[in-house]
């Protein structure tokens, strides 16, 4: 491979990730972390985070998801289903999945429309959530303002081939300060990704734990032993802080062990983009994997999108990806949330703590953004921030 056509992240990164494998060690946390239970358990915490963390920018999918005017993707985020369309202008909005009528859902899945529909009194609404029809208006609702009642819109933003928005319609989306030092290496890689796939998991596990199974690679020999675990150097990893998020650097046994590293793209990044997204690099594409909170403590979804650097028109990328995606939803599906599930059970019955080891240096730093803020959490009624003391030491 043309090193050239190497990402700069991963140039970057290669002879460290190579220095770490021949020491036989990468980065390490200084110390141990407990987590206590109530953090994975408690309704209290549950609902401190939807007031602290999940107010913050969301990542919510690869703009190339929706790429012409008119199509859309609907997802259920944390309390609120929203749609994300390109409208006619080209501009992405994000919109909330609900009529303004009697708050029906509008759209399900994705496709390409030029209008929104309720199912229930055929209210419609174009790309630009502009209220433009109603059933017989004139008999029951004459005296409404169409200009003021089209579909609740959030603040969004499309930035490295990402959609972004926040949950608060009266809210302010600063993605330069929320991206911080993260935006210049989102832009070294030039994100504009297309997707393969997508798919979703319902766990029986809070959505940190299962967080915690993409940062770090420790389980890799044991969970995925037989699938993808052979491809990777294990329980080895770099680390860098970028304000509220970082990366994890992690060496492909193709990085090899000689005394200089193999030519050609080695080295996996994995990315945490705070609050509940991960970034796992191939040379393929990547995958993202995104964490969302379920209806009790003990539950989330998991949304799996598989990402592909070229265009899947070729019919030779088609091809690939035809036969790839099956096999990688397969470790997501069959190997991770199997674990999860039952790791969730355990941390269920309430007798246990998480322990971090100072290998899982991700899994600290995503729970300290996390912990700061329920430390800075400021309903007095809530007790999440006397919890997290706990947590801040071994």
């Amino acid at each position: 491979m043309d090193d050239t056509a190497i990402p700069a992240p991963v140039r970057e990164l290669t002879p460290r990730v190579h220095a770490a494998v021949l020491a036989g060690g990468g980065d390490l946390a200084p110390s141990t972390m407990r987590i206590p239970n109530a953090h994975y358990t408690s309704p209290v915490i549950a609902e401190a985070e939807m007031r602290t963390t999940f107010t913050a920018p969301l990542l919510l999918t690869p703009g190339s998801a929706v790429a012409e005017p008119g199509s859309f993707l609907a997802l259920d985020l944390p309390g609120t289903p929203v749609i994300v369309v390109r409208a006619a202008d080209g501009r992405v909005r994000v919109l909330l999945n609900a009529c303004r009528h009697r708050g029906a859902t509008l759209a399900e899945g994705s496709g390409c429309t030029r209008r929104f529909t309720c199912p229930y009194h055929t209210w419609a609404y174009d790309t630009d959530g502009c209220l433009v029809g109603v059933p017989d208006r004139r008999k029951g609702f004459d005296n409404i303002d169409v200009a003021t009642h089209g579909l609740i819109e959030f603040p969004s933003e499309e930035r490295h081939g990402l959609v972004w928005a926040v949950l608060d319609p009266a809210g302010e989306l600063d993605l330069q300060h929320h991206l911080g030092p993260l935006d210049g290496e989102l832009e070294a890689w030039g994100y504009g990704y297309h997707v393969a796939a997508t798919m979703e998991l319902q766990l029986g596990s809070n959505w940190k734990c299962a967080l915690e199974a993409f940062q770090e690679t420790y389980h890799f020999p044991y969970v995925h032993g037989n699938s993808i675990g052979p491809g990777v150097i294990s329980n080895i990893v770099t680390f860098d802080q970028f304000g509220r998020h970082h990366r994890l650097g992690v060496p492909l046994v193709s990085l090899g062990t000689d005394p200089e590293p193999a030519e050609g793209e080695n080295v996996s990044c994995i990315y945490y983009i705070y609050p509940c997204t991960v970034i796992a690099t191939s040379p393929l594409g990547g995958e993202m994997l995104q964490f969302y909170p379920g209806q009790i403590p003990a539950s989330s979804t998991v949304r799996h999108t598989v990402l592909s650097r070229v265009p899947l028109a070729d019919e030779d990328t088609r091809a690939f990806f035809k036969d790839y995606v099956p096999v990688i939803q397969a470790v997501i599906r069959d190997e991770d949330a199997v674990v999860l599930e039952r790791a969730g059970a355990g941390i269920r019955a309430g007798r246990t703590d998480v322990v971090l080891g100072r290998n899982e240096i991700g899994c600290q730093a995503a729970h300290r953004q996390i912990l700061a803020d329920l430390a800075g959490d400021k309903d007095s009624s809530a007790p999440a921030s006397r919890l997290t003391i706990a947590a801040a030491g071994g």
